[in-house]
């Protein structure tokens, strides 16, 4: 913990995040208890909470809005707007310094204007939050309540007398005045003090009954708030930061995405570092048009995903799950998981669902009952040298002509239909797909197609390491000096090491996942690269 009583040397290498501030009040407390009173048990609890976490503590605001002991001599109140501004300041010069939660410790039940600039604050979503906490709400039950049957204590009272026992005795002055007794039939309540100041209620000041009060109720109460106000703080943490979204989940609504949230999708890949051109996303929105989302908020896209299917030849469907996107400044906002369940709700009716999942996100899919298939790994290069001569010079460039053939091919390879995404890369130029042929028909291809960033070469098909050798070597001939990315099953280990060998780098991994069956079956052993992770 750091205070006023640290060095600015010692608050520059502080590297908690945290800040305590307690809030008291300067206001009358009858002839018995002092005008700090307020502050001294707003001081304690709020030093308790910044050892706890090893916060950062400023000085007690001594100063709060006491507008209802106007008439009491020492009473001196804030007006709530002053009040408001100076936690908005306090607010500005904490968050420009770094810190990420200012607590307020609120020790007088009269500060009301703390809830509304604390909620002022954080709707507004600054890298600051608030947190108001008053103390008194986790007092023990059952403590200091042997004057309850009198009548209701607000101020001055048993509870509040006894605490100042256990902090202050030397403060506390013996001659207690209780409430004297109230025949009328519509007594002064509590919300009356909005109309009413304290006098009203007592002369004296005091609404309650401190002749119970005694110093082992005070410790009591010390030591019954302590581990659930400590636990409390500690709980809304956590909660902000696994949400720091004030709204939480809340006014995050989810549509089907159109071509006009084509530039809004590409500014989340952009934002994500993805490779992706407006020419994928056309791609999705073509072969599903009811099944890619977009989340937003405010009417700003903050959110995105996708699915395609591809039908087996038993007709059942697999889909594919990809573009999984948030914006950064609402993450962990449930987001992803929002988008998730709407993609699968939009393909419940099919046999499997698939999608590529990096370990970061492995853990939200398994919860929504995806298992493992196989791991795959991108390799990258960021300029790719001259190649070595391939040594099978069999591969040649698949023409229009041939098309239909790569497609009958692909449906037996790869288990189902993805002949949209094949068309879309074979569109790509006359070298984006290659293949070697056998006995006079097409046995093994590889595909490929620009990107943002990179080249992406895949879907490989091959007998052979050879084979896949040497449709990569075909695919990559045109791409010397240029960046490449090819996502490969990590069993394809003889390819990964000829990858490795020309310069590529793995970059990272990926787990393929799949709900319900695993799908048709195809002839995984002989893919030796995927489409990429979006499309499978």
């Amino acid at each position: 913990m750091i205070s006023g009583e640290n060095t600015s040397v010692d608050w520059q290498i502080h590297t908690g995040a945290v800040c305590v501030m307690p809030i008291g009040a300067y206001e009358q407390h009858s002839s018995f208890l002092p005008l700090a009173t307020d502050t001294i048990s707003a001081e304690y609890f709020a030093r308790a909470i910044a050892e706890d976490l090893g916060a950062a503590l400023l000085p007690a605001l001594p100063f709060g809005t006491s507008l209802e002991h106007a008439g009491f001599r020492g009473s001196i109140s804030l007006r709530p707007e002053t009040m408001m501004q100076i936690v908005r300041d306090l607010a500005d010069e904490l968050e420009r310094q770094n810190f990420r939660v200012l607590i307020l410790l609120n020790g007088h039940g009269g500060n009301f204007s703390l809830g509304p600039v604390a909620r002022d604050i954080n709707r507004m979503d600054r890298p600051l939050k608030l947190l108001l906490v008053n103390h008194w709400e986790h007092w023990p039950a059952g403590v200091a309540c042997d004057s309850t049957h009198l009548g209701i204590e607000v101020h001055c009272g048993e509870g509040e007398t006894s605490l100042m026992l256990a902090l202050r005795p030397d403060l506390v002055r013996p001659q207690t005045v209780d409430t004297a007794a109230n025949s009328d039939a519509h007594p002064l309540q509590q919300r009356d003090l909005n109309t009413f100041g304290m006098g009203h209620f007592s002369p004296e000041g005091v609404v309650g009954y401190p002749s119970f009060a005694t110093v082992e109720k005070g410790r009591a109460i010390i030591a019954g708030a302590r581990a659930p106000l400590l636990a409390h703080v500690r709980d809304r943490l956590r909660r902000l930061q696994e949400q720091p979204r004030y709204a939480g989940t809340g006014g995050i609504a989810v549509r089907i995405m159109g071509e006009a949230d084509i530039p809004d999708g590409m500014r989340l890949k952009a934002l994500a570092g993805w490779n992706q051109l407006e020419a994928d996303w056309r791609l999705f929105l073509a072969a599903s048009p009811a099944g890619c989302f977009v989340a937003v908020h405010n009417g700003a896209v903050v959110g995105s995903v996708a699915t395609i299917r591809y039908r087996a030849a038993d007709a059942t469907e697999v889909a594919w799950i990809g573009m999984v996107l948030v914006d950064p400044e609402f993450r962990r906002m449930g987001i992803g998981t929002l988008l998730l369940d709407q993609a699968l709700r939009s393909v419940a009716d099919c046999a499997s669902v698939k999608l590529d999942a990096t370990p970061a996100g492995k853990e939200v899919y398994v919860k929504r009952g995806f298992v493992d298939e196989r791991p795959l790994t991108r390799f990258t290069h960021a300029c790719l040298p001259a190649l070595p001569a391939s040594p099978n010079s069999d591969s040649q460039a698949i023409a229009d002509a041939q098309l239909a053939e790569l497609l009958a091919l692909d449906r037996v390879l790869f288990g189902s239909d993805r002949g949209r995404v094949l068309r879309f890369l074979h569109g790509h130029g006359p070298r984006a797909a290659c293949g070697i042929k056998r006995a006079g028909r097409l046995a093994a291809y590889c595909l490929s197609r620009p990107g943002a960033h990179f080249h992406q070469i895949g879907p490989c098909i091959a007998d052979t390491v050879d084979e896949a050798r040497a449709l990569t070597a075909a695919a990559l001939a045109d791409l010397v000096g240029r960046p490449v990315v090819i996502d490969v099953p990590d069993e394809q280990q003889g390819f990964s090491a000829w990858l490795r060998s020309l310069g590529f780098a793995a970059q990272r991994p990926f787990i393929r996942m799949h709900r319900g069956g695993s799908g048709p079956a195809g002839t995984p052993e002989r893919e030796f690269a995927i489409v990429g992770p979006e499309f499978g």
